[in-house]
């Protein structure tokens, strides 16, 4: 039963989450003002860190899709993929993107419009055509490429080379050579830190999510959202997520996503039916040129002069999460994507999942948007005044079928929440466990195990929430995220230090292997 549990790195990972959450339960004044203190150290000192960071990452992507690297499959050569390519591209899609793009996509602009970039006057032309532009761009091809150079690493050393495990630690043996203590307590070290990280990672999808669902509930119900609702919404996801938590990979995760995506598709087609088509659809098309026109502004902008705050709120924010989230959505990834190519990769995580955001932010923001300058609801105040919440219910509201619409769109969320917090706790008792096969998935139990504890980062910002009067709950949730990128980075410039040694190896042997045929055939 306990065999095959790395228990060194599996208390660690546990003992960090408990020092997280213990201090947020005792002491939440001081818990919420102390992870507001890390976030404005991190989000005003290394905006240009992260800026790099995901640019470089895009031209990676780039580069892989269109060289002979793309070329190189996991597994070898001769692989056969595990999954039919709509269920992995939609385990990939569900698990990265996650609720945020459900929620984010309908009411981003909403404070953009209120804060625009680039010191442009709030509530203009101009503040909402950048509006409709700007959160295609955090969901877009950037944000999805900072993932890739670890997906493909970590799945390039752990099906290619035949490393024993997913811990980070064994895939870094390359760096982090020898036994000694030192060595030996680094690579604890590591794998404790990444299987943390991935928990916070979560807290924004999570966080916001299981709230949205809590308010939707609530209306469709007849009843007041408190604290004690929420705490019920939770615990009935918490089932529905062990259900599918305690299946194979293949039959749980693999079969929602399929029917998530579907139900996801028919709810957009539905929005766009019933919305202003013809301005959904130029709205959108102008929007994409805007992301083509000043994508290198974008990417670049550090907002060191003008210090607005719009940079250090939301693009670094984003960036930093998808920092935070990348090596255990890497090791996901790798786990799922046995016989794919390195370009099939590239292309289903940085097209078809931005191709997906895009979708959410072209209907959802832009009916939005239409109901605000048609003058039906001032949304932008609405979020403003009162949150997320309230701004994505009135929205739905404003729906033909309204209630039904709502309960459609409560089943997405909830369904995405769960394929993400499946891979989870799938990655993380991956991460805490020892001496598993390359197609072994870890004791049905542990998944479980596991699947409680990545809720209780959430219903600990949940408590702050009801502990501290009149918390910004979104920039505490934005703080707790963030912090966990920093370690993150260190750990994944470790990461991709051996994938390039291991990598320039084999590209060698390989050229030797050709020089070697030829030369017989010459001789021949």
């Amino acid at each position: 039963m306990f065999r095959n549990i790395n228990f060194p790195i599996a208390l660690l990972a546990v003992g960090l989450l408990i020092a997280m959450v213990i201090p947020m339960v005792i002491a939440p004044d001081a818990s919420a003002a102390i992870i507001n203190v890390f976030y404005s150290i991190m989000t005003l000192e290394l905006p240009w860190l992260f800026m790099l960071f995901a640019f470089l990452s895009a031209v990676f992507a780039v580069f892989i899709m269109f060289s002979k690297y793309g070329d190189i499959r996991l597994g070898g050569a001769d692989a056969k993929p595990h999954y039919r390519y709509f269920s992995w591209a939609a385990m990939n899609m569900c698990s990265a993107a996650g609720a945020g793009i459900l929620i984010f996509g309908m009411v981003e602009w909403m404070y953009y419009v209120k804060t625009p970039p680039f010191s442009i006057t709030p509530m203009s032309v101009q503040a909402y055509e950048y509006a409709s532009a700007y959160g295609m761009f955090h969901w877009g091809f950037s944000a999805w490429a900072i993932y890739l150079p670890v997906s493909l690493a970590l799945g390039y050393i752990y099906w290619n080379k035949q490393v024993d495990s997913l811990n980070l630690s064994d895939l870094c043996k390359v760096v982090l050579k020898g036994d000694s203590l030192p060595v030996r307590m680094i690579r604890i070290a590591i794998d404790g830190v990444v299987a943390f990280g991935y928990i916070g990672g979560l807290v924004c999808t999570v966080g916001l999510g299981t709230s949205i669902l809590a308010e939707l509930a609530g209306h469709l119900l007849n009843l007041p959202v408190t604290f004690e609702l929420r705490i019920a919404v939770i615990l009935v996801f918490c089932l529905f997520f062990i259900l599918s938590t305690s299946k194979s990979i293949a039959k749980g995760i693999g079969i929602i996503s399929d029917f998530n995506v579907k139900l996801a598709l028919a709810f957009f087609l539905f929005v766009f039916l019933a919305g202003p088509k013809s301005f959904i659809l130029n709205n959108f098309v102008m929007a994409i040129g805007t992301n083509i026109r000043e994508f290198v502004h974008m990417s670049f902008n550090t907002d060191s002069i003008a210090q607005t705050g719009f940079i250090q709120e939301w693009t670094v924010f984003y960036w930093a999460w998808y920092v935070g989230c990348t090596i255990s959505d890497g090791l996901w990834l790798a786990r799922v994507s046995y016989g794919r190519t390195f370009r099939e990769i590239a292309i289903v995580r940085c097209i078809w999942t931005s191709l997906a955001c895009w979708l959410a932010f072209a209907v959802l923001g832009n009916y939005g948007m239409s109901l605000e300058l048609s003058g039906v609801i001032n949304l932008s105040q609405l979020v403003a005044d009162s949150g997320n919440n309230a701004a994505v219910l009135a929205v739905l509201k404003t729906l033909p079928f309204s209630g039904l619409a709502i309960a459609v769109y409560m089943a997405v969320v909830f369904i995405t929440l769960a394929c993400g917090a499946t891979a989870a706790s799938t990655v993380v008792s991956i991460l805490t466990s020892k001496n598993l096969k390359n197609d072994e998935e870890p004791n049905k139990w542990y998944k479980v195990f596991w699947a409680l504890l990545v809720l209780l980062l959430p219903v600990s910002i949940l408590f702050l929430e009801h502990m501290v009067p009149g918390l910004n709950v979104l920039k505490t949730i934005q703080s707790v995220t963030s912090v966990f990128a920093i370690p993150m980075l260190l750990v994944i410039a470790l990461l991709l230090a051996s994938f390039y040694k291991i990598l320039k190896q084999d590209s060698g042997e390989r050229a030797v292997a050709v020089n070697q045929n030829q030369h017989n055939v010459t001789g021949l």
